[in-house]
């Protein structure tokens, strides 16, 4: 019924010291009250014994006052019969002395002023008629003072002593009367302080339940909710309407409850994204196995073929084997190149450099090196570039080009009949890049599976001809990674898809040539003096020999004291210094490069190979080339690495 109670005082914007401290003085206030009550009680009550005090001194000194009247009137009676002077006189003096003491009675008549007046007046009458008696007692006239004395005084006695009884029994009627209104003030005085204690007891336990459930509620509700929370529930909240340290206690457990179940469900999420990430890494690494182990299967079986020509002398198999090999090297290549781009896109190992992409060029590059490919499967490819003036996009040119690569190289992969369209529209301050095709189109429930690692629609046996599977893998890393890009796609089975990546529009810049594009270079490599370092035997000897059969002067060594040595013997400036990553013994190629750049004091090209996928070189001289490239690479490649680094043709 008063549960009402602890919600509003709740509900009172102040603090629990201020509410404590109220209802500790509302209890002070109450025991106050009831100790007033107590104290007029006690007041009322003395004042009542006063008053029986009074009428008992009342009526001891009215029943004096009869006794002393009755003696008194006996005595004048006695003297009068004796006829004595002596006698007479000393009566005279005591009815004189009575007068006296009947004035100082009048104090403690106030309420019978009346009788009293009447006692005097006649005990007046009284010793006046006595004294007439007296003196015609004297005089000799006995007969007329006894005559006086029976017929005037004795009938005043008679009264007096009635009037003085009267007294007496009025003021016993008054201690009577007042005994009985004390009793009915004790009575009520004594049920006013039990009902003033009784409700003082209540308010105070009222007040004491109001105050006590005021905070205990909250803090049991805030104690089951703390149980729920370290069961694991999160979702719930605790409503306390406390304006006080309890209700900004209450928010805060709110607040850590939300931020507890979103860090939760991170973690729930991150979990499962662990796992899920651990069974695609098992299935990565078993697809990844399957087809590096069918090129390397390949290229043992026709390294054996190239054996048995070369014995037997047979140039048209030993060429034979010679391409085969070239071709599982290439396939190996692309496949060690493929994983190796998701792996660092996994990784978080590439930092995107944003710059204004000049779409045009790097459309009409993507376009030029996909032409030849559906040229030969007799697919149409067009190129549909804005309209308007050049476009810019602000990307990474290297993974936006990846990207691109990529979608149309699996356009043309999977198209038979039609063709395939490249181009670009403009969405007001971003850009849509289109990979449309006619090809077979991919069904809805695949359509999220195919950005998937080694996922290939109809391609269960692993046919090496369509890949590994890893491109759309890598488009949609490359897409994460880059801030703002949307990778989007439309797909009807039997009709064709549509790739497109939006990015954000740049403005219009003057046109520059592409980073990426190819221009023709003179042959730089025949007669070059290059310094080879690795600590691998196999490696050395194999990058030493086919440097030398491309017309190479080469200078092989297994650290960088032993490069230093040799190149001090020949006194000769390398043109190009190739070095491994790792060396023996702790030494890095970064230390290689240092050696030579500080005791030839030259500013030497360098090419840096390695195994380490996710590997970078430090910032270094921007006028110095300087390239990374992760193993295994192909001749092709690298002979064209070699020219880019290589400056003019030199001869010795």
């Amino acid at each position: 019924m008063i549960a009402w109670l602890p919600r509003w005082v709740a509900g009172l914007n102040a603090t629990i010291h201020a509410k404590l401290l109220a209802a500790f003085l509302l209890i002070a206030l109450l025991l106050l009250s009831a100790a007033a009550v107590g104290l007029m009680a006690l007041t009322e009550m003395h004042q009542r014994a006063e008053q029986m005090v009074q009428l008992q001194r009342k009526i001891a000194a009215y029943r004096q006052l009869s006794h002393d009247t009755i003696a008194q009137l006996y005595g004048v009676a006695s003297a009068l019969l004796q006829t004595q002077d002596r006698r007479l006189e000393a009566t005279l003096r005591q009815l004189k002395q009575f007068g006296y003491d009947l004035d100082r009675l009048q104090f403690l008549a106030q309420d019978e002023l009346e009788v009293m007046g009447r006692v005097r007046n006649d005990f007046e009458e009284f010793i006046k008629q006595v004294t007439r008696s007296v003196e015609l007692i004297r005089e000799g006239k006995q007969d007329d003072g006894h005559r006086l004395q029976l017929g005037v005084a004795t009938p005043l006695a008679d009264r007096l002593e009635r009037l003085t009884n009267e007294l007496v029994n009025k003021a016993e009627a008054d201690l009577v009367g007042g005994i009985e209104v004390a009793n009915q003030a004790y009575n009520r005085s004594r049920m006013t302080v039990i009902v003033c204690a009784i409700i003082s007891v209540f308010l105070a336990l009222a007040l004491g339940y109001t105050i006590s459930w005021s905070l205990i509620a909250p803090i049991r509700q805030m104690e089951a909710r703390m149980s729920e929370i370290a069961s694991g529930n999160f979702s719930s909240r605790v409503n306390i309407p406390n304006r006080d340290e309890l209700g900004v206690l209450a928010g805060d457990l709110n607040r850590m409850s939300e931020e507890l179940g979103q860090l939760y469900a991170q973690v729930e999420a991150a979990r499962e994204y662990a796992e899920r990430a651990n069974l695609d890494k098992s299935r990565f690494l078993a697809a990844a196995s399957h087809d590096l182990r069918q090129p390397m299967h390949a290229l043992n079986l026709w390294v054996s073929n190239l054996r048995v020509a070369l014995e037997r002398n047979d140039r048209g198999s030993a060429t034979k084997a010679a391409e085969t090999i070239e071709e599982a090297c290439k396939s190996m290549s692309a496949s060690f190149n493929a994983i190796l781009d998701l792996s660092k896109l996994e990784a978080r190992g590439v930092r995107p450099e944003i710059v204004d992409v000049h779409l045009s060029q790097l459309l009409q590059q993507v376009y030029a090196e996909i032409e030849p490919l559906a040229r030969q499967k007799g697919l149409e490819l067009r190129l549909r570039p804005s309209k308007r003036a050049p476009t810019y996009a602000r990307s990474d040119l290297v993974l936006l080009s990846r990207c691109l690569r990529n979608l149309m190289s699996n356009a043309v992969k999977y198209t038979e009949t039609g063709g395939v369209v490249l181009g670009e529209i403009l969405r007001g301050d971003q850009i849509e890049i289109a990979v449309c095709d006619t090809g077979a189109g991919i069904a809805p429930r695949y359509q999220q599976d195919i950005f998937a690692e080694f996922f290939q629609i109809g391609n269960g046996q692993r046919a090496e001809r369509q890949g590994m599977g890893l491109g759309l893998a890598i488009v949609r890393r490359s897409v994460d990674v880059l801030a703002g890009h949307r990778l989007d796609l439309f797909s009807r089975e039997g009709r064709g898809s549509r790739f497109s990546i939006i990015l954000p529009r740049a403005p219009a810049l003057e046109q520059v040539p592409l980073a990426l594009e190819h221009t023709p270079r003179s042959e730089r490599i025949p007669g070059s003096y290059v310094a080879v370092v690795d600590d691998e035997a196999n490696v050395l000897q194999g990058l030493v020999q086919l440097l030398t059969n491309w017309g190479c002067i080469v200078e092989g060594a297994r650290s960088g004291a032993e490069v230093m040595r040799a190149l001090n013997q020949n006194e000769r400036l390398p043109d190009l210094l190739i070095t491994d990553l790792r060396l023996a013994n702790g030494e890095t190629g970064l230390d290689v490069i240092g050696l030579l750049r500080q005791n030839l004091s030259a500013s030497i090209p360098v090419l840096v190979l390695t195994g380490d996928p996710t590997a970078q070189l430090p910032a270094g001289d921007p006028k110095v080339p300087t390239k990374l490239i992760h193993k295994p690479i192909i001749t092709a490649k690298l002979r064209e690495v070699l020219e880019d680094l290589l400056p003019v043709r030199q001869f010795v």
